[in-house]
């Protein structure tokens, strides 16, 4: 009766020190998802740094249609840590999207270059699955909760699609929201049929701290007011053709460390066996 006495009280012990810690492992679980962030992206830099000011958006809006297919081919994307985070955001990742085109360098072989209106930040763009995936890493101790970092990006035609490009758009430049998603629901590129999936979009994520991964955001099919002008289609002087700015929100999605996994166990291993000793005894 003693000897079952004392396998209890182990038992015991030993699950109060998993539960433990468990604890301490869901507290840093916990911690972690409170990191959120957001995603902006326009083809004027400007529109980023001065969004709503009517008079920005009017001047913005009128340079040529030329000088708009180029900015469209190459958008600047704002990455935003939310002041509410706890960790620094060290990476970002974004898919192509349609997969005929992919990230290609802005300049020299840089694929990733950093804004005007956020110069302190660094970053440091790579590509992966032939250029499908854009890589960006956040030097100088990240983006740190409550800062933003501005980055311009550019699009290439991969060269299986070039010839079939050309045929249909010539030497003009492959528009963002074409590529990234289907604007207005419409894939230009397959006949200009009208689809309705975001299996064709892009994604983005971000990593915190180095470690903790987002959760990924796919582009919705984005509406968009003027959306005739694009590529080689490009607007007289005096037509209308507003500046674009879409929006992303993400957040990280808690799952249990390995440490909790192990905990719970171990946890519920103690459990069982704490169950036999007292139908023994």
């Amino acid at each position: 009766m003693i000897g079952s006495n004392l396998k209890t009280i182990r038992a015991v012990t030993l699950f109060t020190a998993c539960l433990a810690l468990m604890l301490c492992a869901f507290a840093g679980m916990k911690a972690s998802a409170q990191d959120s962030w957001s995603l902006r992206l326009s083809e004027k830099e400007g529109e980023l740094e001065h969004t709503g000011d009517p008079m920005w958006s009017k001047w913005l809006m009128w340079d040529i249609g030329y000088q708009r297919m180029v900015d469209r081919n190459m958008p600047y994307i704002e990455i935003m840590n939310a002041a509410t985070s706890v960790d620094p955001i060290t990476q970002f990742h974004l898919t192509i999207g349609d997969n005929r085109f992919n990230f290609a360098p802005v300049t020299g072989s840089n694929v990733a270059v950093v804004g005007s209106t956020t110069p302190t930040a660094v970053v440091n763009g790579s590509t992966t699955n032939n250029g499908d995936e854009l890589v960006v890493n956040f030097g100088n101790g990240g983006i740190l909760p409550g800062q933003i970092a501005r980055f311009k990006i550019k699009l290439g035609v991969d060269p299986s699609f070039a010839a079939t490009y050309a045929a249909s758009f010539g030497s003009s430049l492959p528009d963002y929201r074409t590529v990234l998603f289907d604007m207005n629901g419409i894939n230009v590129y397959d006949g200009f049929k009208v689809n309705n999936s975001s299996a064709d979009n892009a994604t983005a994520s971000v990593v915190f701290d180095t470690d903790i991964q987002s959760n990924k955001n796919t582009f919705p099919d984005e509406t968009v007011p003027n959306g005739q002008f694009f590529n080689n289609i490009i607007r007289n002087y005096s037509q209308t053709d507003m500046v674009n700015l879409f929006e992303l929100q993400g957040a990280v999605v808690p799952e249990p460390t390995g440490i909790g996994l192990a905990m719970m166990g171990v946890a519920a291993l103690v459990l069982r066996r704490n169950s036999r000793t007292r139908l023994v005894g």
